[in-house]
């Protein structure tokens, strides 16, 4: 299972309106991963959006500090299970679906989240329908509110 940066800024956020259906999915996913039924990994491109995003006072009128932020992903990434992945192998097929699809601008983010998953045979948990279009279902869930 690999989480998208909304499942992990709306578990972190108390203020966030999907705070409780991510924070359930969040921990769920942990007990999961420390009795061996799953495996969690947290790809450096949605570390990196959720730092951005959680500490950015544009997004967020009381933004997180960058120790506090990070703090929440040791959690994450300390428990069993667990993973950070790595980049790269999912060029090849970036670059295919930007080009099939013309994605352009907040979409490129997308399409790199999905073709880093394929690219290393995970299943990504989101609220974002746009990944959808991006991701065959067997790939995909989208959380419901």
């Amino acid at each position: 299972m690999t989480p998208d940066v909304n499942v992990l800024v709306a578990a972190y956020r108390s203020d966030h309106s999907h705070h409780r259906v991510a924070r359930a999915w969040l921990i769920q996913a942990r007990e999961a991963c420390a009795e061996g039924r799953h495996s969690l990994l947290l790809l450096p491109m949605v570390v990196t959006s959720f730092l951005r995003l959680v500490t950015n006072n544009r997004v967020f009128t009381n933004p997180e500090t960058i120790a506090d932020a990070v703090a929440f992903l040791d959690v994450i990434a300390d428990a069993p299970g667990v993973e950070l992945g790595l980049c790269g192998g999912e060029w090849p097929a970036l670059r295919g679906t930007l080009l099939r699809l013309g994605l352009k601008g907040n979409l490129v983010a997308d399409a790199w989240v999905a073709s880093a998953v394929q690219a290393l045979s995970e299943h990504l948990v989101t609220f974002d329908r746009d990944f959808t279009r991006l991701l065959p279902a067997r790939d995909l869930t989208v959380l419901e509110l």
